[in-house]
């Protein structure tokens, strides 16, 4: 849960209070180690370390140098200063530097214990407050615009929002709930006159165009907009007054006369104000929110029938001739799709995934073949693009059946597409569990090799990771998962079976003992050994004589 970094240029005292001290009792899943100040600070760029212990008087960068330096890169990390000299110009720093304490050598255990717990209530009261309510609200505000868009543009795309989630998300995000109510899209695409300009410029002349069309819109319409994935500016329109449409057709044919009047205005300000051209297109009125995945769909295929135009269009999908029958799969396309599961390897995910393909096919009364051709295209390319970018050929994996996409077998029913998938799904996942495991116990082979190779010296979790070609925190949580020991009490465990095998079958002194089993100081290594074995080495050693 917390993780502890202790710095002394002393060895023994950093092996002394990273081993001998309950840090898991204080919830510490988690002990790194340093023996300067500049080793420290290396530390802090990779690991999220909560605490740091550190001595003030150190070679180089002092403790106090440090603090100051940790506060910049990790304004959270609590610190706690040791020193054997009692100096006020050092607490007056430390109180300064924001540390949580200044503590004298040689310091009690019960008193590090204490402060380290102080520490841990001061992080878990700083998260509190960031996670309060009030603070939340604050954030949301800042991210309002972003939310919103995103929303709308998961609704674009067809993702299925529960109506409750959607009540929530809409009052979350100040958005009026206008379910059942009638609704107008408008899309503004960016013509020829904007092409020349960068991704930042263009970034602003649509915030330009944004509050434009709201400052137009503004006296009797709410808009709501979002940038789709076609780089299309998409406003779901809906009157303020809720009495706008009611009554007849008359009325929507007045109100939509409004909208069409209101747009060519949008299309006449952005070319005065910005300096360029757009194409604007209205949509029909629609029932919010169930119509606006097929309004959608409808429009995007218009706006495709007008080529990108210097001077921009004014498009109407008033009277288009209805889309027909054949749509779209609306759960093959719908985010997220097949591809980006499989190369996230959530398998049962992609396996949901297809099967909520299979199920809308099944209530298909048309163009059966044409939607099983295109679930098997999509299934296979998504499969084979996977393979090719984790650098795999196509020839490894001729068992699963990527290129039976097509066949008659394949297609010859709903049922045999649906087993044709699911067996090539469950291949996948069967090959990625091989080959993790596979990879996971090369290197927990490699990692043992070299501890054992190296038991003696100081064997830290960094210098196991450079050789393993790995970041620290990952091998170590792998190293958990396969062998069930965290990396420390391994070691720890074989230094304690080699000492006490030294102690029990050669004549070798105490302090020679200690220095093979990797501890150059016989005083720590009589403690930890005690911890382990309840017994000092001399008491050890007469046991077994």
């Amino acid at each position: 849960m917390f993780e502890l970094l202790i710095v002394d240029d002393e060895k023994f005292v950093v092996d002394n209070l990273a081993s001998t001290y309950p840090w898991e009792d204080l919830g510490i899943t988690a002990i790194h180690t340093a023996h300067s100040a500049h080793e420290a600070l290396q530390i802090i760029q990779f690991e999220n370390i909560h605490i740091v212990i550190t001595d003030i008087r150190m070679p180089g960068i002092s403790g106090l140098e440090l603090i100051d330096q940790i506060h910049k890169l990790s304004s959270k990390t609590k610190c706690i200063l040791l020193s054997g000299h009692s100096d006020f110009s050092y607490a007056q720093h430390a109180v300064s530097s924001r540390a949580v304490a200044y503590l004298l050598k040689p310091v009690k255990e019960e008193e590090l214990i204490q402060t380290v717990q102080t520490a841990i209530d001061q992080i878990e009261t700083e998260w509190k407050e960031v996670t309060s309510h009030q603070r939340t609200l604050y954030t949301l505000s800042e991210h309002l615009p972003q939310l919103r868009s995103a929303l709308l543009n998961d609704l674009l795309q067809g993702k299925y929002i529960p109506p409750l989630m959607l009540n929530k998300k809409l009052t979350m995000f100040n958005l009026p709930d206008q379910r059942d109510q009638l609704f107008a899209m408008m899309f503004v695409r960016m013509e020829q006159g904007f092409s020349n300009y960068d991704d930042y410029s263009r970034s602003l002349l649509e915030f330009g165009i944004v509050n434009i069309s709201e400052e137009i819109f503004a006296e009797k319409f709410q808009l709501w907009q979002c940038k789709d994935i076609y780089d299309y500016l998409v406003f779901v329109i809906t009157p303020k007054d809720s009495g706008f449409l009611s009554g007849s057709e008359m009325n929507e044919q007045k109100a939509r006369k409004i909208l069409e009047k209101l747009s060519l205005q949008l299309q006449d300000s952005v070319t005065q104000f910005l300096k360029g051209s757009v194409s604007v297109l209205i949509s029909d009125w629609g029932s919010y929110p169930d119509q606006i995945y097929p309004f959608y769909q409808n429009s995007i295929s218009i706006i495709r029938r007008h080529p990108e135009n210097l001077h921009g269009f004014f498009i109407s999908s008033k009277h288009v001739v209805p889309p027909a029958e054949f749509q779209p799969l609306r759960n093959l396309y719908e985010p997220p799709m097949l591809i980006h599961l499989l190369e996230a390897g959530r398998f049962s995910a992609v396996e949901d995934k297809f099967m909520s393909i299979i199920d809308e096919l099944r209530t298909k009364k048309g163009y059966t073949y044409e939607y099983m051709q295109e679930t098997a295209l999509m299934l296979g390319s998504a499969v084979l693009q996977t393979l090719h970018k984790q650098g795999l050929l196509l020839e490894q994996f001729a068992d699963i059946g990527i290129l039976k996409a097509t066949d008659h077998e394949t297609l010859a029913s709903i049922d045999s597409l649906e087993k044709w998938g699911t067996t090539m799904i469950d291949s996948l996942r069967e090959h990625a569990v091989k080959e993790t495991k596979g990879s996971h116990h090369t290197i927990i082979q490699k990692v043992q090799e070299f501890v054992h190779a190296h038991l003696d010296q100081d064997v830290s979790l960094q210098s196991l990771a450079d050789h393993v070609y790995l970041h620290p925190a990952y091998l170590s949580k792998i190293f958990k998962l396969e062998t069930g020991e965290g990396m420390s009490d391994y070691i720890y465990r074989l230094r304690m079976e080699k000492a006490s095998h030294l102690l029990s079958e050669t004549n070798e002194k105490i302090h020679e003992i200690s220095r093979k089993s990797g501890y150059v100081n016989p005083s720590h290594f009589s403690r930890v050994f005690k911890k382990y074995f309840n017994m000092t080495p001399d008491e050890y050693r007469s046991r077994e004589t």
